[in-house]
């Protein structure tokens, strides 16, 4: 049987006897259902005073906890064709300000000078099957002076490799060299990662990119992207499910979408750009635009990608991979908001913070892997996430459950992740009937809350 895939990720970190108890805190992670703060984690004072002290001791690297999760990840791309799918966010810890101590790796973030830390993650997905695989680069920083600098002539004027938006090609070309057993990798980002030079460096024989377009880009024919996108004859309708967000004011809806593309010479921008790069790159260009609605939030996505797209099948491909960023937003939600709550910690040193983030990724992952097991009834093998006696556990919940509600039952395959992810969707509150909404990540995140909770009862009374 595979190791579960969360009890093998931070193994090599406790080898040092003079850290806390080996396994300690990865299983109060992992088994006591992630909550921030602390707190919440452990059983007792004791498990408390560990948990501080293993956040707060120096010689436990952020890089190093980086390295153990990531690393997972390279065993598992083998022969795949992955999603790299990059996003950053910010995480604001200013209505801490007073407990937190000056200088120990906070900074400011946003536009109103509010204090906390940056992250940038790569999270990695199967692109045949949407299998969650792992995160192949995670970064973490923060600012000591306000980046409104970026729209000053200095800023325009650096290489590239000086600004802040390095951190796309950097996690890029660490995400190629981690994944190099991959069969092919397409990295997918938003409009702050359409970076010319990114075209340039981190496209290879295996190697594309698709990311959505943010300005209105001069092409060689002397006109601009848009128009050329725009004079295009229609290539189809296609419709998608957007997902809504309460936050945003977004309602969930069928969005019918008119499909066209183009093939184009993007030109070389002005600035401080390497006189080695292309005077210009080619590039298919795909231009998806909501009709018949009028709300502000239609969607009007214009997406570059290397990939060659040379008929509506393959447009309307572009257009899925690109959906596919929707999850690593979830990812940050389900850390930063109504899931783990990274923003609420106690913690007094910002470095202690960022470890403890990059600790509940690893939890988050679970979570959202549960979530795409739920759509994907063919999904991976459930060792990979919960081993022998967890599975024994939820099989005990399984016939508690269906004698609750006789009239549901659970259909999945015994084997596959979507078998659990039904059991732990009804502890999280889901009915478990087909007309019912799916099960989303907050559900899920409570359910393995409960879950993790019944478990170490389970434990104790069969021993």
């Amino acid at each position: 049987m595979r190791e579960s895939l969360f009890e093998s990720n931070f193994t090599g970190i406790f080898n040092d006897k003079r850290l806390d108890k080996r396994g300690n805190i990865v299983s109060s992670l992992v088994k006591k259902g992630q909550k921030c703060p602390i707190k919440s984690m452990t059983n007792n004072e004791a498990e408390q005073k560990g948990f501080y002290r293993f956040l707060m001791n120096e010689e436990v690297a952020e890089d190093k906890l980086i390295q153990e999760l990531t690393q997972r990840c390279s065993s598992n791309v083998s022969g795949r064709h992955v999603l790299v799918i990059q996003d950053s966010t910010n995480f604001g810890l200013s209505k801490h300000r007073k407990h937190l101590k000056p200088n120990s790796g906070l900074g400011l973030v946003g536009n109103k000078k509010g204090l906390g830390f940056l992250g940038h993650c790569c999270l990695v997905m199967d692109s045949n099957d949407c299998t969650m695989l792992g995160f192949s680069d995670i970064h973490l920083w923060h600012r000591e002076k306000d980046k409104s600098n970026n729209t000053t002539r200095i800023y325009k004027t650096q290489h590239i490799e000086e600004k802040e938006s390095y951190r796309w090609i950097r996690s890029g070309l660490k995400s190629k060299k981690l994944l190099e057993q991959a069969k092919n990798i397409t990295i997918i980002e938003d409009r702050e990662g359409v970076i010319y030079e990114q075209f340039c460096i981190l496209k290879d024989d295996k190697t594309d990119l698709l990311i959505r377009s943010r300005d209105n880009r001069r092409i060689s024919n002397g006109t601009r992207l848009y128009d050329a996108l725009s004079s295009e004859q229609l290539a189809g309708i296609h419709k998608i499910k957007v997902e809504g967000d309460k936050r945003k004011n977004i309602e969930e809806r069928i969005a019918t979408l008119e499909v066209r593309y183009t093939k184009v010479e993007i030109k070389k921008p002005n600035g401080k750009i390497s006189k080695e790069l292309p005077e210009q790159l080619e590039v298919f260009a795909v231009e998806a635009k909501e009709v018949g609605s009028t709300k502000e939030d239609a969607i009007k996505w214009r997406i570059l990608t290397t990939h060659k797209v040379s008929c509506f099948e393959e447009a309307i491909e572009t257009i899925n991979k690109y959906k596919q960023r929707w999850y690593i937003e979830q990812a940050f939600r389900l850390l930063k908001k109504q899931g783990f709550k990274i923003e609420d910690t106690e913690l007094t040193s910002g470095w202690a913070i960022r470890k403890l983030t990059i600790l509940l990724l690893n939890s988050v992952l679970r979570t959202m892997q549960l979530l795409l097991a739920y759509k994907n009834k063919n999904s991976q093998p459930q060792d990979e996430v919960f081993n022998k006696e967890e599975q024994k556990c939820l099989n005990s919940l399984l016939i508690k459950l269906e004698q609750e509600r006789t009239q549901v039952e659970n259909k999945c395959d015994s084997k596959r992740l979507s078998w659990a992810t039904w059991i732990i969707a009804r502890l999280g509150g889901w009915k478990g009937n087909v007309k019912q909404r799916p099960p989303g990540p907050i559900t899920l995140k409570r359910g393995l809350d409960r879950f993790d909770l019944i478990f170490e009862g389970w434990k104790i009374a069969n021993q």
